[in-house]
């Protein structure tokens, strides 16, 4: 996997840091995490390792299209980039689901109003419970 990250790296133009490596790895175990979560579970590995450099890689992984930000109440969340889907901030477990939700006819009609979108995020809050029951019985 290693590996892979830093050609996935160097394919983005990007110097190959022990510390992006880290950020790509753990970002791709799949789900959200926030500037400081990163930085603690980094810090596991690399004492040394700054709140600054991690926010510093986070923000040069998402300029060269690897990562997605998306906020909710005031906390900026990182995922790794993928097909478009919509981001479900549960208020009643504070956790997180991506919905797959076919955004293609959202993302066409805003470029055909002239609109050159970059970046579509959407996200929704929401009391899921459900949502949340039905997610933990696909994943386990």
């Amino acid at each position: 996997m290693e590996l892979d990250l830093a050609n996935l790296l160097r394919q983005k133009g990007l110097k190959v840091t022990p510390q992006r490596l880290s950020i790509l790895k753990l970002l791709y175990t799949g789900g959200h995490f926030n500037g400081e979560q990163i930085y603690n579970e980094l810090k596991k590995s690399e004492p040394s390792i700054s709140l600054s450099t991690v926010y510093n890689a986070l923000n040069t992984l998402e300029k060269a299209g690897l990562l997605n930000s998306f906020e909710v109440n005031g906390i900026t969340w990182y995922e790794i980039k993928r097909d478009l889907h919509v981001n479900v901030f549960c208020e009643d477990s504070d956790q997180i689901v991506d919905v797959d939700v076919d955004l293609e006819e959202l993302y066409k009609k805003l470029n055909e109003k002239g609109i050159n979108v970059k970046s579509l995020n959407v996200v929704v809050t929401a009391e899921c419970s459900k949502l949340l029951r039905e997610h933990q019985l696909n994943t386990s």
